[in-house]
Order: C-alpha cells, then sequence, then structure tokens
C-alpha cells in the first residue's frame, strides 16, 4: 500500500478520492481517512481533472504559432528568399518575386 500511495501524484479531488478508495480496497471509512489526510496540504488542488484540449483545440493552436512566427520573422524570411533567388537566378531558373511591383497591379474596378 505505501508503494502504491508514493508513486501517485494526485491532479484533482475527484481523482483523489477514488484513489484512495482504491487503496483502501473500498472501505470508505479508511479511504476517507486517508484522503482527509492528503487534503490537509493541498487545498488548492482543483475538485475535477482539467479537459484535455480538442485535436481542434490544438491545430488551433499550431495553426496561430505558425503564422505569429512568420509575422515576426518576415523581413528574415523575405531575405532569405531574395537570397534564394539569387540562387536559382543564377543556374538559369527564375522564382517569381515576394509581391509584384506596384506599378503591375491593376486598379479595381469601380462599383457603380
Amino acid at each position: 500500500m505505501a508503494q502504491m500511495i508514493q508513486a501517485y501524484k494526485p491532479t484533482s479531488k475527484a481523482s483523489l478520492k477514488q484513489y484512495c478508495l482504491l487503496v483502501a480496497q473500498g472501505n470508505v471509512d479508511e479511504a476517507t481517512k486517508l484522503y482527509d489526510f492528503f487534503m490537509r496540504d493541498m487545498e488548492d488542488l482543483p475538485m475535477f481533472d482539467p479537459i484535455p484540449p480538442t485535436w481542434i483545440d490544438n491545430a488551433k493552436k499550431s495553426v496561430a504559432g505558425i503564422f505569429d512566427l512568420i509575422n515576426e520573422n518576415k523581413d528574415g524570411l523575405a531575405q532569405g528568399y531574395e537570397i534564394l533567388r539569387g540562387i536559382m537566378s543564377a543556374r538559369g531558373k527564375n522564382l517569381p518575386p515576394i509581391a509584384p511591383p506596384a506599378n503591375d497591379v491593376a486598379p479595381l474596378p469601380p462599383i457603380n
């Protein structure tokens, strides 16, 4: 029983209650005593385990991180692309510029 208690790291009050009941082998009085013993030093333990993020949440966070990285390093990325353009031009292959020249942009048609 002592080895089981040493290896356990409680993540919430609910999981601690379940674990104490498991360790006490269903004896509610012993589980209650064990739970009260642990909770004297862990008042800030959350009531329930946090809900793990879904794959959508993880994907949103990853995409946002990529866009933040690009936005923060756009000058360095642009310089790297221009170096790559120079290397490719020396080999006889042309890469398009990052943005078209301002005079090549067609004006927007009138709304009415």
